[in-house]
């Protein structure tokens, strides 16, 4: 019988817009394409995921890395509180599963810093509405290394069997599969919803 329902944000429950910030602030195409090598798709924003180094030493390491575009890296990072925006279903489906008597967890890839500023300027309008949530920047590990989602299930007592959890990376999913937790691929919210129903109709 399913209990917890555990959902990873970024792209599960907010939108993580990076491309659509930079051409808010009117940042050219290719110099788009250059950050998202070079910042978003680095192996720096994996630090910031993983929490080990300081988030200081991390930006001085990206600006060091995108010197050729200083200005316009300090442009976007100093608008980085823009850069997820909540999906309209996300609340509404927090507070139905709620409703239904299930649990309500996070467990997500994001850096520390980051998570508590999109937290303060409301990014996350469901925060107050679940029962816990793993960081990784927090905790210093991340998915899906076997060990982070060790660490929910003894954090909160929870039985693998009794969860289900919702990615929008297939490896992430299957490394919860492997400890015996349920797991949905999330592709988009009818088919994540549809298959969620059907599990914890069981």
């Amino acid at each position: 019988m399913i209990k917890n329902v555990i959902f990873d944000v970024g792209f599960v429950l907010v939108d993580f817009r990076w491309r659509k910030l930079m051409e808010d602030l009117g940042i050219a195409k290719d110099l788009q394409d250059v950050f998202e090598k070079n910042v978003f798709g680095s192996h720096w924003w994996g630090e910031l995921d993983r929490g080990v180094i300081e988030e200081a030493e991390v930006l001085k390491m990206l600006r060091e890395d995108n010197k050729e575009h200083l200005k316009e890296f300090d442009y976007v990072w100093a608008n980085r509180d823009k850069i997820v925006e909540p999906f309209d279903y996300a609340v509404g489906m927090i507070e139905d599963l709620k409703a239904k008597g299930l649990k309500v967890y996070l467990l997500s890839n994001y850096p520390k810093e980051l998570f508590t500023l999109h937290t303060e300027c409301g990014r996350f309008p469901f925060i107050d509405k679940v029962d816990g949530k793993v960081v990784s920047g927090f905790v210093q590990l991340v998915k899906p290394d076997r060990e982070i989602y060790e660490y929910l299930l003894k954090e909160y007592d929870l039985k693998a069997e009794e969860c289900v959890f919702i990615d929008d990376r297939q490896e992430n999913v299957e490394a919860a599969k492997e400890i015996g937790i349920n797991g949905i691929w999330f592709w988009n919210y009818e088919q994540a919803w549809e298959e969620l129903e059907k599990i914890i109709s069981f």
